[in-house]
């Protein structure tokens, strides 16, 4: 019975991690929701794990949220109907997803070949958009398609699209990043106990590549400057990595010639052939859009919000500023700027939010410039902060912090690796620790860039946060005290 629950568990999470990025799906995600909760309850029941405050640290911390906007509902808001709606519906959805994602990181921590379920589901909808893309490349003959921006399988907005794309452009870094420790992890254990030993399969490099590169050309069709933002961080650390990682062996003497030229002949094809990635991007922006060539200083003339206000967007006739040469900023760069800045005004204004995370700036800028038809500030951080207030906030951060701690603290130590029993198993928790860290990290810079902070985006956030928080949960090791010798 438990193995039954155990796969119902698993297949509702893929359901959910692939429906979240499509539209209309509604009733297909609550579905998988409540019905993997149920799974999900039945199965912990069976279990019976024994669980301490510090393992549901994170869990705790994410339905205090809800708690928290029910609390402001009642007291503070001002806005009750549009916030009933969104207690009713997201986060309701919320609450139930972290509960899901806690149950379901207990169970990868039993099991932890069961990640690749996850990592299966997070990577279908951009694969199917790349191949997508080159059949519509094959047809037209251009890699810049006529028609604009091209979705594929996600149908919906370019946010939208870059948002999960972004996921498989960070689980394919975690991945990239499992197989440069691997190497690294492999050798310390060989100095330990005398003998080679290669757990690190070839398959998650060459993946982990593979499923950047897809992004990649994924933000090309989609022209998503944040996605190759993020990209390009991802990159700069793995740049980093794999030359500190060759370098300290080479410093270390410990490490053959030929082994020494082989770790660094792999890195250097990964920065090969994502650097070409890069590059492809920057010389299509040159060619098409320009934002790259003049970011910097459009950034320093948007942040002057007070001299020129056509950021407000209220119907008068007024154009966006220009630099030093007359050349007209760059719209898109000129209002996040804008809006990223006056929202920050805006929360010193008003710490406990107005309660609603969706179109909460919009709500603030009616209240001061009636006619402005601005909703967002497009980084989702100050969206979040402006509905859900500080303590919001605080509370979200604080599970973030714990599950990144947790990871970090797991990818520093070496102790699973040195079981030689237990190979398998600790290339797949190196590989949760990994990913896991990638994800939750590298989402929690792009919701600086990015207008996620509604619905699906913080039902999918509180999910993975929630379940790799508990993926690396091991239950309590009980203190034997040693029998003493006979006679003694």
């Amino acid at each position: 019975m438990k193995q039954f629950f155990q796969v119902w568990i698993l297949l509702t999470t893929a359901i959910l991690l692939v429906v979240w990025a499509l539209p209309h799906t509604i009733a297909a995600r609550n579905i998988a929701l409540f019905t993997g909760l149920f799974a999900a309850l039945c199965w912990l029941i069976l279990e019976n794990p024994k669980l301490g405050w510090k393992d549901c640290w994170p869990s705790i911390c994410l339905l205090l949220v809800p708690a928290w906007v029910l609390f402001h509902w009642y007291f503070i808001s001002i806005l009750k109907d549009q916030q009933w709606q969104e207690l009713s519906s997201t986060w309701l959805r919320v609450c139930v997803a972290v509960l899901l994602g806690s149950v379901s990181g207990i169970m990868i921590s039993k099991k932890p070949r069961q990640i690749l379920w996850i990592i299966s589901a997070i990577i279908l909808l951009p694969t199917i958009t790349f191949v997508m893309y080159l059949h519509q490349v094959y047809l037209v003959k251009t890699w810049i398609l006529p028609t604009g921006m091209y979705y594929g399988a996600f149908k919906q907005a370019k946010f939208s699209m870059v948002y999960f794309v972004v996921c498989q452009a960070l689980v394919g870094f975690g991945l990239i990043f499992c197989a440069i420790q691997g190497q690294a992890s492999e050798k310390s254990l060989e100095n330990i106990v005398g003998r080679k030993n290669k757990q690190t399969p070839l398959w998650s490099l060459f993946l982990g590549v593979a499923l950047v590169l897809i992004a990649l050309v994924d933000f090309i069709a989609v022209r998503g400057l944040n996605g190759i933002i993020v990209s390009g961080m991802g990159f700069i650390v793995c740049v980093f990595t794999v030359f500190y990682q060759s370098a300290a062996a080479h410093l270390k003497r410990e490490q053959a010639g030929s082994r020494r030229a082989s770790i660094f002949m792999r890195g250097l094809l990964i920065i090969i052939l994502i650097g070409a990635g890069l590059y492809a991007f920057w010389s299509y922006d040159q060619r098409y859009e320009g934002k790259l060539s003049h970011l910097a200083g459009d950034i320093q003339i948007a942040t002057q919000i007070d001299q020129n206000q056509t950021w407000i967007r209220d119907g008068r006739p007024m154009a966006d500023p220009v630099d030093l040469t007359g050349r007209p900023i760059n719209g898109s760069t000129y209002e996040r700027v804008s809006w990223f800045i006056k929202g920050l005004r805006l929360i010193q204004d008003n710490p406990l939010g107005n309660g609603v995370s969706h179109q909460g700036f919009g709500h603030y800028m009616r209240a001061e410039y009636p006619k402005s038809t601005v909703l967002m500030t497009h980084s989702a951080w100050v969206d979040f902060t402006l509905g859900l207030g500080l303590p919001g906030l605080v509370l979200t951060w604080l599970a973030i912090l714990g599950v990144i701690s947790k990871l970090q603290r797991n990818y520093l130590s070496k102790n699973a690796l040195l079981d030689s029993k237990l190979l398998n198993v600790s290339f797949y928790r190196q590989l949760i620790t990994s990913v896991g860290l990638w994800l939750i990290l590298g989402m929690f810079c792009f919701w600086v860039i990015g207008e996620v902070s509604e619905r699906e985006y913080i039902e999918h956030y509180f999910f993975l946060v929630a379940l790799f928080g508990m993926a690396l949960y091991t239950p309590p090791i009980k203190n034997q005290v040693p029998k003493s010798p006979a006679g003694i």
